[in-house]
């Protein structure tokens, strides 16, 4: 019997936030998370992308993605605890 692990998705509304906001509160979210869960960024300051594409390469977490639907991005990464 194989034992697996469900990853979760947290939900991050950052919503009416502008930079350095939106990453600052990801960055309080990752001491509650655990390795593997995948967040998902709900924001509307239209730099947000490029804000968690440098905030993932720098903390080496997986960036999965982005969607925009009208003023709204949904920002996507998988978190992993550093070595």
């Amino acid at each position: 019997m194989k034992d697996t692990v469900k990853k979760i998705e947290i939900e991050l509304d950052t919503s009416g936030t502008e930079c350095p906001i939106p990453v600052l509160k990801a960055r309080k979210l990752a001491q509650t998370i655990n390795d593997g869960d995948i967040v998902k960024i709900i924001a509307t300051d239209p730099l947000a992308e490029a804000d968690f594409q440098h905030y993932c390469n720098e903390s080496g977490y997986k960036y999965l993605g982005c969607k925009k639907n009208d003023k709204v991005l949904i920002i996507r990464y998988k978190f992993s605890k550093k070595n």
